[in-house]
């Protein structure tokens, strides 16, 4: 089902903001496939926040995902990511928050990112709640998801124990938790 990520070649990655960052092997890794990529300027931009036409874009590229659909949300009509987008929906990996809204430069949430990932990697959902002190503050439409996003290893808790799932997710977390995910299903 998965694709299998190749390992990144360090003379293909010379973004000059991602040396010593926690998370530049796994960054390098996804640009090395092609999933993500930096901006003109030679940086990636690793703690800012990611979007959610970008986290989709990194989801349809990864999983390689064939163009298809016609779903165009209002917001979504002239917006770069439109066919992704609509990709991603066609293949039940994102939801709109309303049938005519995408919000596709809205940040995505750390919840939404679970919830999108297992969706796109079909994994079935558990319902045992996740031992999060924030557990209680999950959107009830993200539980289940959290859930298995978790148990298989792809998020873990911050330090203090929470998952903070309306935090704003980074593009550093974005690109670590896809590569989890291949790397999970390739043990």
């Amino acid at each position: 089902m998965f694709a299998v990520l190749a390992e990144a070649k360090p003379e293909d990655h010379t973004l000059r903001d991602i040396a010593g960052h926690w998370a530049e092997d796994n960054i390098k890794q996804l640009i090395g496939e092609g999933a993500i990529g930096g901006y003109p300027d030679g940086t990636f931009k690793p703690d800012d926040n990611i979007t959610r036409a970008e986290f989709a874009a990194v989801l349809v590229r990864a999983f390689k995902l064939e163009q298809q659909g016609d779903k165009v949300f209002a917001d979504t009509a002239a917006h770069w990511a439109k066919e992704i987008i609509s990709t991603a929906q066609y293949h039940g990996v994102v939801s709109g928050y309303d049938e005519n809204t995408f919000g596709p430069n809205d940040p995505v949430t750390r919840e939404q990112m679970a919830t999108m990932i297992v969706r796109a990697a079909e994994l079935t959902p558990v319902k045992e709640v996740p031992t999060f002190s924030d557990s209680a503050s999950f959107s009830a439409w993200a539980k289940e998801a959290i859930a298995k996003a978790a148990a298989t290893g792809l998020f873990s808790a911050y330090p203090d124990g929470t998952f903070r799932p309306q935090g704003k997710a980074t593009r550093a977390e974005a690109a670590t938790v896809v590569v989890n995910l291949f790397q999970n299903d390739n043990k």
